[in-house]
Parts: C-alpha cells; sequence; structure tokens
C-alpha cells in the first residue's frame, strides 16, 4: 500500500504561508509598533496579496494576537516543569534569549508602552502577561523559601516586582545601546543577591 504524500497544493502551502506572515507581521510590528502599521505592509512583506494575509488572519488585532501567542511559547519552554530555584534558572535562559534577539526586545518594548491606553487591542494581554510574570515569580521566590533557599528577608512578592522592573528597564538599555552588563549577568546577580544557593548548583 502507497504511502501518503501528506496535503497538495495550496494544503500543502498553509502552514508554511501561515509562518511567513507571522514573520512579516513580527517584523513590522517590531519597527513600527501596531498603532502605525498596516495589512498591506505586512502583505508586501510576507510576498503576499491582501486577501491571501486576510484569509488566515482576518484582523490586524487578531494577528497581532498570535505573534505575541507564539514568541510567548518559546519562553514557556523554558520554565516547563520548574519550581524554586531552578524557575530562576529558567528566567535567566530566557535573559539570554532576548539578548539574542533585538526584535524580540523591541516588539514587547513598543507594544507594552502602546498598550497602557485601555482601548488597545493588546492591553488585556498585558495586563495579563504582568500578572503571570509577577505571580511566577513571586510563587517560585516563595517555593525557594520553603526549601530554605531565599534570605528570611526578602518579601517574595517585592522581590517578584523587582524582577519584572529591572528586566523591563535592562531590556530598554540595551535597545538604546547604554548598557554596559549584559542583562542575564545583571539578573543573575540579583536572584543570588535574594538567595542562600548559588544558581550554579
Amino acid at each position: 500500500m502507497p504511502r501518503s504524500r501528506g496535503p497538495r497544493g495550496v494544503y500543502a502551502k498553509t502552514p508554511k504561508r501561515r509562518e511567513e506572515i507571522l514573520d512579516a507581521a513580527f517584523g513590522v510590528f517590531a519597527r513600527y509598533g501596531y498603532l502605525n502599521s498596516s495589512m498591506s505592509e505586512i502583505a508586501k512583506r510576507a510576498g503576499m496579496t491582501m486577501p491571501g494575509v486576510t484569509h488566515h488572519f482576518p484582523t490586524k488585532s487578531g494577528l497581532l494576537e498570535a505573534v505575541l501567542m507564539e514568541r510567548d511559547l518559546d519562553a514557556a519552554s523554558h520554565l516547563q516543569g520548574r519550581r524554586g530555584v531552578d524557575m530562576l534558572r529558567g528566567l535567566l535562559e530566557i535573559a539570554e534569549r532576548d539578548e539574542n534577539d533585538r526584535g524580540l526586545t523591541q516588539l514587547f518594548a513598543i507594544l507594552s508602552a502602546e498598550a497602557t491606553s485601555d482601548d488597545h487591542p493588546a492591553h488585556a494581554y498585558f495586563h495579563d502577561r504582568y500578572l503571570l510574570i509577577l505571580g511566577t515569580v513571586r510563587t517560585a521566590f516563595e517555593e525557594a523559601a520553603e526549601n530554605g533557599d531565599l534570605r528570611t528577608d526578602v518579601v517574595p512578592a517585592e522581590a517578584a516586582q523587582t524582577y519584572a522592573a529591572l528586566s523591563d528597564g535592562l531590556q530598554l538599555q540595551r535597545l538604546y545601546g547604554v548598557d554596559h552588563v549584559r542583562q542575564a549577568i545583571v539578573l543573575r546577580r540579583f536572584f543570588e543577591s535574594l538567595l542562600n544557593t548559588s544558581l550554579n548548583d
């Protein structure tokens, strides 16, 4: 019995086309933000017609959501199944990833600033993202405390908020080219200043 050769024609191209659109949208959103971007520019960069793009993503807001969710999947892969100090190690891995991807850093810097407006299509996304980050990091510090790895004078919720502010600030400094120490190094030193153990253990 012959093996199936899989989808053919337009159907075979659908996943590839979708990725091409997402890559093009990523580049446009990272450069211009959401408000100053157009579907026609995204279609142009993807080498497609407008109907071709809207077949996959009928609206610009839907395309933005798809771009953001795809980028989040990679971050989640670094944290899956981790707890306590090991979760903090995962956050350092994400920081190292970000250092090697200026476009990703620029995308989130621009969009998170734009989305402070309540009527921005990504407002709820960034609101929920910050809650998730703060909750995840606070839990990591609480688990570290339970294991005796956290200094007794550290308040997990405050440490999580400081981490988020430090991470965002370091990324902005890197975009402006005024950073003198790598983000992952600064974050490692911050974490270890709160711990009774080394992150290398």
